[in-house]
């Protein structure tokens, strides 16, 4: 990993894994269960949600989304846009400001976890970060991004990372030293689903 990459003041790392697995899954279960078909997920507008849910307002926001993917991952599934060749290296102007992607590959050189969790670290450690927003797959990895977070308010002395800000499918076991949200409440929205549909 390179100790050299450039971060903004808004991060969001997220898992392609996650989103293609756990995420698609949930949308399956979710048409089953409402049936009916629910549209693709629209990824401008969940990363949105997100930065939104981590606090952001105003419209002047620079954002920086970092895709973390395992070697040869070329697209999103069951989402908008859905190719990551085509993402990469694009940005987009959003209500709350613009939306620029990088998609960072493992290569085949380390695991996706150890790619997450070293790009966790740098951001943390980074001072021109303001707010990091993570999607991790949290069932696959989720003791090491603890352990991330841990670290680092440890070497800085705190006890709480509070730029960080971790989103789930479910409430943690654990403090995880910084805060957390639900994940599916933004994609529920992003898929149309309101209190009525229950």
């Amino acid at each position: 990993m390179n100790n050299r990459i450039t971060f903004l003041s808004n991060v969001i790392i997220l898992d392609v894994s996650f989103l293609n697995g756990t995420v698609a899954d949930a949308k399956h279960v979710l048409e089953e269960n409402l049936r009916r078909k629910l549209p693709d997920t629209d990824i401008v507008d969940w990363l949105i949600c997100l930065a939104l849910d981590a606090g952001l307002r105003g419209a002047t926001h620079d954002i920086q989304v970092l895709f973390v993917v395992d070697e040869g991952v070329q697209s999103l599934k069951s989402s908008v846009p859905c190719s990551l060749l085509e993402l990469n290296g694009k940005a987009c102007q959003t209500a709350l400001g613009e939306f620029s992607f990088v998609v960072v590959s493992s290569a085949g050189m380390v695991s996706r976890a150890d790619l997450f969790e070293e790009l966790t670290r740098l951001a943390l450690d980074a001072k021109e970060v303001k707010c990091l927003m993570l999607v991790p797959h949290f069932c696959e990895y989720g003791a090491r991004v603890i352990k991330s977070i841990q670290n680092y308010c440890k070497a800085a002395e705190i006890s709480n990372a509070e730029k960080a800000i971790c989103f789930l499918m479910e409430e943690p076991a654990t403090d995880l030293l910084c805060r957390w949200d639900f994940a599916t409440y933004s994609l529920m929205h992003t898929w149309g689903i309101t209190s009525e549909d229950w």
